[in-house]
C-alpha cells in the first residue's frame, strides 16, 4: 500500500515533465517560424517606407526644383516687350539684368522667334543663337499649348553635354504666343539632379531617375547608367506604374524591393530597387540565433521542471504516510498539516474537514441558540422599522428604529392599533385596497403617508408581509418601513430642474408643452379660445457681448418678472424656452384678439422701461408674435409655428412691437422653403448676375468705385429681391458657394477696369509701386459684400488671393466690404483671415456703420480703409439736425483715424451737396447711379487707353 502512491507521485512527475517540454519545443519551432514570417514582412514594410521616404523627397525636390525654373522664366518671359522680338540686342540687354536666373539656368537661355529660330542667347555661345528649334519637342509643346514644357532630355548638339530644357511662352497683349524663352541645364554635375540625389555609399541599392516617354535613365546613383535606355522602361514595364512600394521580378528574374514616385513637372519616374536577398539577410540571420537557443533552453527546462515537480509533490508524499500511519493504528487521528499547493491543500482540507463532522454535530444545539440571539439583535440594531401585529393587528413588537421614526415609545404602541399613525391623507378605499392585496397575496407594498407623535406628517416606503402557519393561518403581520422624505424633497428639486428654467424660475419648454396640452383640451371641451405670444428681447446678444453674460442673465430674470407682471389670470402661463426668447400662453378668453394685443402691448411698455444693472442703465425693446386657437391653429406644434413666424415679421418690420399672425405669414414661410430649394440649382443654372452701383467721388463728380450687388433672375418668379434671399442663402450655408462666383465675377470686372486705367500702359499699371508704397490708392476699385458665414466656412484667404494671382489681378483694386458684428468677438480665424486680405493689399470697408451696439470701440483696433454711413443717418440728413451731427461727427473721425467715409443711400441733391460741404470722400446711391448689369456698367465708366511709353508715376500724376 505504501508503494502505490510513490510510484504514482513518480509517474506523474516523469508524464508532466514529458508533456511540459514537448510543448515547449514545439512551441520554439513554430515561434521560430512565425518570427520569421513576421519579421520578414515588418523589415521590409521598414524598408520600403523608408525607401519610399527617400524616393518622395527625391520627387518632391526634383518637382520643386523644376516649378521654380518654369516660374522664374515665366515671370521673365512676361517683362519681355513684344516689340523687342525684332531687336535681339534689346534680348541681350534684357537678360544681363536679370541676373538671378543665371543661377537656375547653367546652360543658359535663348529667345525663341515664333518661327522657331533662336534670336538671343546668354550666354553666348557660337551657333546657338541661329539654330532652329523648330522640331524640338518642347517648342512644339509650349506652340501649341500655349503653357510651359519640360523637354525630354538631350545631348547638347553644342556642348555635347546631357541637358535638360524647360520652355516658357512670350505673349503679346492678346494673349498670343509670339515667341519662347527657353533654359536650359545640365544634368551631370549640375545643380538641378544630381544634388537631390543620394551619394551611392548612402544606400544599399539604386535610385534612377527615368524619363517614361522615351524610356531614358535621366539621372542615377550609378553614373554608368545616365542617359542610357532603361530595360524596364523600354519593355513598357512602368507604362502603368503606380506610384508606392513594394517586391516587384524584373526582367533579368531578380526580386527586389521597388518603390517609384512621379515628377508631376517633368513626368519622369523617380525609382530606387534594392535586392531582396540584401533585404531579407538580417531575418535570416535572426531564425538561425533562434533555433539554437531554442535548444539550450530546452534542456535547461526540462531540468528546471523535474527539480520544479518534486518539490511542489513533496507534501502529497509526506501526507500519505500520516494517512498510511493512521489507518494501521501506528498514530492517533488528528488534522494533516497544510502544506504545499492550493489543490493539495484543498484536499488535506477536506480530510480534516471529516474529522470535524462529528464536533460539528455536537454543536450544533449551541449554534442555534446563537442564530437566536443574532436574531434578536438584527431586530433591535437594524436602520429600518419594523413593527410585529397580531392576525386582529394588535401591535405586538416594535423595533428601536420604529420608536425613533415615529416618536413613539415602545410601551405606547404595544397592544395598541397601527390606525393610531394615520396621515388622515389617503381615504378609506386606498386602506380596503391594501388589506385586500394583503389577504390575495400575503403581501402588500408601497408609499404611505403617516403621522409622528408630534403631528409632523412624513412619507414612508412601506412593505406589509404575512407570516403563516403550517396550516396557512395568519400568525402574524410584519411591517418593515422606512422614512423617504429626504428622497421626496430630491425628487421635488429633480422635478423643479426639470420642468423651470434655473435661471428665470419659468416654467421650461417641456412643462410649457404640457400646459398647453392640459390648456387645449380644457379649451376643447369648453369651446373656449386660448392665445399664444412668443416674446423676443431685440439685440439681446449686443447686451451680453458688450456688458457680460452676468448683466445679461439679470436681465433676463427682470425681463421674465416684466412679462409675468403682465398676465392676470392663474390659468396663464409665461414660460422661458431658452436664450432671451419666452412664450406666454393665456386660456378661457371671451375675446381673444382683443385680450392678447392688450396684454402684448403691456408687455412692449414693460420691457421699454429701463434695466438698470449695478452702474449702467440699459434700454431695450421686444417683438412679440400673437397666434390663437382655435383660429389659426388646433394643436401645440402649429400654434408655436405661428407665433413664431408672426414675432420674425415684427423684427422684419422695424422691431419693438407685436404682429398678429395671419395666412400669409404661413404662405410666406412656404414661399421662403422653396426659394431655399430653388436656389441650390441657381447658380448652376446661371440664374444669378452681378449688378454694379457706381460709388462717385464727391469733391470730383468721378465714378471711381463700384459695388458688386448680387441679382437673381429666377425663371418663374421673375426678378428676386436680395432682400428675400440673401438670408435664406446665409442660413442654408448656400452663401459660401455663391460669394466665391461673386468675388470671381467681380474680381474679372476689377481686371477690365483696370485695363481701361489712365495708369495702364499696354496692361501694366504704371502706379503700383507709389501704391504698394503707400503713396497712393487704387484709382478704382470694385466693393464686394463679404458674408460673415464665409469667414468661419472654407479658406477663402487662400482661394481667393489664389484667384487674384493666377488671373494677374492687382489686389488693391479689390475692396472687401464687411459689417462691424463679425469683428465683435475677434475670432482667431476671423482675424488670421482678415490679416491676409489686408497683407496682400486688398482694403477692407465697415458696412452701415454707426447702426451696431459699439462699433465705435473696434476702430482703432483693426485695420479699416473705408467706412460705410448707413442710409438710415443719410435720409434725414437734411431736415434732422441729429442725423446730420452724427454724419460729420462720423466723418471726422473717420479722417482723424486715417480713413475714408462713404455716404450711402444719397438720393437729392441736398444730401449730396451737405456731405461734401462736411468732408465726405465718396458717395453712392440712386440720385448718382443706379444698380447696373455689367455690360452696362462697363460701358458707362470704361474708357479706351491709348498704348504710350511707359512713363512714372510722378509722371502720371
Amino acid at each position: 500500500m505504501r508503494a502505490f502512491p510513490v510510484r504514482r507521485v513518480l509517474d506523474l512527475k516523469a508524464t508532466i515533465s514529458i508533456f511540459t517540454v514537448a510543448l515547449f519545443v514545439s512551441t520554439i519551432w513554430v515561434l521560430a517560424h512565425y518570427v520569421e514570417e513576421e519579421a520578414s514582412v515588418k523589415i521590409k514594410k521598414v524598408l520600403a517606407a523608408e525607401q519610399y521616404q527617400t524616393v518622395e523627397h527625391v520627387a518632391s525636390s526634383l518637382d520643386e526644383a523644376v516649378r521654380l525654373r518654369i516660374n522664374a522664366l515665366t515671370d521673365a518671359a512676361y517683362l519681355i516687350n513684344p516689340e523687342w522680338m525684332s531687336r535681339p540686342d534689346l534680348l541681350h540687354a534684357f537678360m544681363a539684368t536679370h541676373s538671378p536666373l543665371h543661377r537656375f539656368f547653367n546652360m543658359g537661355m535663348v529667345v525663341i522667334s515664333r518661327q522657331g529660330i533662336g534670336l538671343a542667347d546668354l550666354p553666348n555661345l557660337e551657333g546657338r543663337e541661329k539654330a532652329s528649334h523648330t522640331e524640338t519637342d518642347y517648342f512644339r509643346e509650349v506652340v501649341a499649348t500655349g503653357r510651359p514644357a519640360v523637354g525630354k532630355p538631350i545631348l547638347d548638339p553644342l556642348t555635347h553635354k546631357p541637358v535638360l530644357n524647360i520652355a516658357v511662352p512670350i505673349k503679346n497683349s492678346a494673349n498670343e504666343v509670339i515667341g519662347v524663352l527657353l533654359g536650359g541645364n545640365q544634368i551631370v554635375g549640375g545643380d538641378l539632379l544630381s544634388e537631390r540625389l543620394p551619394k551611392q555609399a548612402q544606400t544599399d541599392g539604386d535610385l534612377h531617375i527615368i524619363s517614361l516617354k522615351d524610356g531614358l535613365v535621366v539621372s542615377s546613383t550609378n553614373p554608368g547608367r545616365i542617359m542610357q535606355p532603361d530595360a524596364e522602361a523600354s519593355a513598357g514595364r512602368y507604362r502603368e506604374v503606380h506610384e508606392g512600394s513594394g517586391m516587384v521580378v524584373n526582367s533579368q528574374g531578380v526580386e527586389s524591393l521597388s518603390s517609384a514616385k512621379k515628377v508631376p513637372s517633368t513626368g519622369w519616374l523617380v525609382v530606387a530597387t534594392l535586392p531582396a536577398a540584401i533585404a531579407l539577410e538580417p531575418v535570416k540571420s535572426l531564425q538561425r540565433e533562434i533555433y539554437k537557443d531554442a535548444a539550450i533552453a530546452s534542456a535547461a527546462i526540462a531540468l528546471l521542471l523535474w527539480l520544479f515537480l518534486h518539490r511542489q509533490l513533496s507534501p502529497l508524499t509526506r501526507s500519505a504516510r500520516i494517512i498510511d500511519a493512521m489507518a494501521d493504528g501506528r498514530e492517533a487521528l488528528r488534522p494533516l498539516p497544510l502544506e504545499g499547493s492550493a489543490e493539495i491543500r484543498r484536499l488535506l482540507d477536506s480530510f480534516n474537514k471529516l474529522q470535524e463532522h462529528i464536533k460539528a454535530q455536537q454543536q450544533s444545539l449551541q449554534e442555534h441558540e446563537e442564530q437566536i440571539r443574532l436574531a434578536a439583535s438584527v431586530f433591535e440594531g437594524t436602520s429600518e422599522a419594523i413593527l410585529v401585529s397580531s392576525p386582529d393587528n394588535c401591535i405586538v413588537s416594535v423595533n428601536r428604529a420604529f420608536c425613533k421614526m415615529t416618536g413613539y415609545e415602545e410601551k405606547e404602541l404595544i397592544g395598541g392599533n397601527p390606525k393610531l399613525l394615520q396621515s388622515g391623507r389617503h381615504d378609506r378605499a386606498f386602506y380596503q385596497a391594501m388589506w385586500s392585496q394583503l389577504k390575495d397575496t400575503g403581501q402588500w407594498q408601497g408609499e404611505i403617508w403617516n403621522r409622528r407623535k408630534n403631528g409632523e406628517i412624513y412619507p414612508e416606503r412601506l412593505t406589509v408581509s404575512t407570516l403563516y402557519d403550517e396550516a396557512r393561518r395568519v400568525l402574524n403581520y410584519i411591517a418593515i418601513a422606512a422614512d423617504i422624505t429626504h428622497q421626496k424633497q430630491a425628487e421635488a428639486v429633480i422635478w423643479q430642474q426639470a420642468n423651470y428654467d434655473l435661471l428665470t424660475s419659468l416654467p421650461n419648454r417641456r412643462l410649457l408643452q404640457e400646459r398647453m396640452r392640459h390648456a387645449l383640451e380644457q379649451a376643447r371641451q369648453g369651446g373656449l379660445s386660448l392665445a399664444v405670444l412668443h416674446v423676443d428681447l431685440d439685440h439681446f446678444n449686443e447686451v451680453n457681448d458688450t456688458l457680460g453674460h452676468d448683466c445679461g442673465d439679470r436681465m433676463l430674470i427682470e425681463a421674465g418678472k416684466r412679462i409675468s407682471s403682465c398676465v392676470e389670470a392663474d390659468a396663464d402661463t409665461v414660460a422661458d424656452i431658452g436664450g432671451d426668447e419666452f412664450v406666454v400662453v393665456l386660456g378661457a378668453l371671451a375675446d381673444p384678439a382683443s385680450e392678447a394685443e392688450q396684454v402684448a402691448a403691456r408687455i412692449l411698455l414693460a420691457i421699454a422701461e429701463p434695466f438698470f444693472i449695478d452702474s449702467e442703465t440699459v434700454f431695450i425693446s421686444a417683438s412679440i408674435g400673437v397666434t390663437l386657437y382655435p383660429g389659426d391653429a388646433e394643436d401645440i406644434a402649429g400654434l408655436l409655428i405661428n407665433a413664431n413666424q408672426a414675432k420674425q415679421i415684427a423684427q422684419n418690420e422695424g422691431r419693438d412691437r407685436y404682429c398678429r399672425f395671419t395666412a400669409s405669414m404661413r404662405q410666406t414661410a412656404q414661399t421662403r422653403t422653396q426659394l431655399a430649394n430653388d436656389m441650390r440649382g441657381a447658380l448652376a443654372g446661371n440664374q444669378f448676375e452681378v449688378y454694379y452701383q457706381p460709388i462717385v467721388n464727391l469733391a470730383t463728380g468721378r465714378i471711381v468705385k463700384a459695388e458688386a450687388l448680387l441679382r437673381w433672375h429666377h425663371p418663374e418668379r421673375g426678378m428676386v429681391s436680395p432682400v428675400e434671399f440673401i438670408p435664406i442663402a446665409e442660413e442654408t450655408g448656400l452663401i459660401s458657394e455663391i460669394g466665391d462666383w461673386v468675388f470671381r465675377e467681380a474680381a474679372q470686372m476689377a481686371r477690365r477696369w483696370c485695363d481701361c486705367c489712365e495708369f495702364s500702359v499696354n496692361g501694366v499699371c504704371a502706379a503700383i509701386d507709389a501704391i504698394d508704397a503707400g503713396a497712393s490708392s487704387c484709382p478704382h476699385q470694385i466693393t464686394i459684400n463679404k458674408s460673415p458665414r464665409q469667414f468661419f466656412t472654407g479658406r477663402t484667404d487662400e482661394t481667393w488671393i489664389a484667384y487674384l494671382r493666377e488671373n494677374h489681378i492687382y489686389p488693391n483694386s479689390i475692396t472687401i466690404e464687411i459689417t462691424e458684428g463679425l469683428l465683435l468677438d475677434q475670432h482667431p480665424e476671423v482675424m488670421e483671415k482678415f490679416k491676409a486680405f489686408r497683407g496682400i493689399g486688398i482694403q477692407i470697408a465697415l458696412d452701415d456703420f454707426g447702426t451696431g451696439y459699439s462699433a465705435m470701440s473696434y476702430l482703432k483696433k483693426f485695420d479699416i480703409d473705408y467706412l460705410k454711413i448707413d442710409r438710415s443717418f443719410v435720409r434725414d440728413l437734411v431736415t434732422d439736425p441729429s442725423d446730420r451731427a452724427i454724419a460729420e461727427a462720423v466723418i471726422a473721425m473717420a479722417h482723424k483715424l486715417g480713413m475714408k467715409v462713404v455716404a450711402e443711400g444719397v438720393e437729392t441733391i441736398e444730401q449730396r451737396d451737405l456731405l461734401a460741404a462736411a468732408g465726405c470722400d465718396y458717395g453712392q446711391g440712386f440720385l448718382l447711379a443706379e444698380p447696373m448689369p455689367a455690360a452696362r456698367f462697363a460701358s458707362t465708366v470704361f474708357t479706351p487707353v491709348r498704348s504710350t511709353p511707359r512713363t512714372t508715376l510722378s509722371a502720371v500724376l
